[in-house]
């Protein structure tokens, strides 16, 4: 077993004998919100390919770039967290108060990270509804993860050398999504996100061009 499937192992197996505040409520992303029904996804499929683009490096370059798609609250950053030592960055980063900033994500990210050299942004903080002022640093070393509903935007899905996709169920996701942001929240996923994510999908295809496909319920 490669070292790093150990490490990921570990983790789920701390997670879950943890202790949580009580049957009802888990810690998720730092806020608690009711508990709805899951299983642990597993990753191991993930973690053997990102072990062994790992070791196959080819010469002169020093990291390892995944990106990582589905929909809101199928799992993205969830799987993504669970890459050990990964630098992620999520495409929510680069929301601008209307849209996505998918060109800045990859000016600003990708073509740098590409040449061999640090990548420097700011990012968007949803809690604040700005830019942070210090900005993100993210180096050209180890396991770099582009993880949102965007990320394998044909603008840089080429990029990447691993392309992932989460999936989880429409009823699922919306449950998630409205534990997380409020009940409030509902009829901006419902007319709002949701029908967006999907006429994304449906045009640009990103399940496709997956190498491989994870359940995130």
């Amino acid at each position: 077993m490669s070292s790093l499937r150990a490490a990921l192992e570990w983790t789920y197996r701390v997670a879950a004998s943890a202790r949580l505040p009580s049957p009802e409520t888990a810690i998720v992303f730092g806020a608690t919100m009711p508990r709805l029904p899951c299983r642990l996804m597993d990753v191991g499929p993930v973690l053997d390919r990102v072990s062994a683009l790992t070791s196959a490096r080819p010469a002169g370059r020093a990291f390892v770039l995944v990106g990582i798609g589905g929909h809101g609250a199928a799992g993205k950053t969830t799987l993504a967290r669970s890459i050990p030592g990964a630098q992620v960055v999520g495409t929510d980063e680069f929301w601008d108060g209307t849209e996505f900033e998918l060109s800045r994500l990859r000016a600003e990210v990708l073509e740098p990270l590409l040449r061999g050299e640090p990548a420097e942004y700011r990012a968007f903080s949803w809690e604040l509804q700005r830019p942070l002022a210090e900005p993100r640093v993210v180096r050209p070393q180890g396991v770099v993860v582009v993880e949102g509903v965007c990320a394998l935007h044909v603008l840089f899905r080429e990029a990447y050398d691993l392309r992932i996709w989460v999936d989880a169920p429409r009823e699922l996701r919306l449950a998630r999504g409205v534990a997380r942001d409020g009940e409030g929240a509902r009829d901006v996923w419902e007319k709002q996100w949701m029908p967006s994510e999907d006429r994304y999908v449906q045009r640009d295809d990103p399940i496709s061009a997956a190498h491989l496909i994870v359940d995130g319920s």
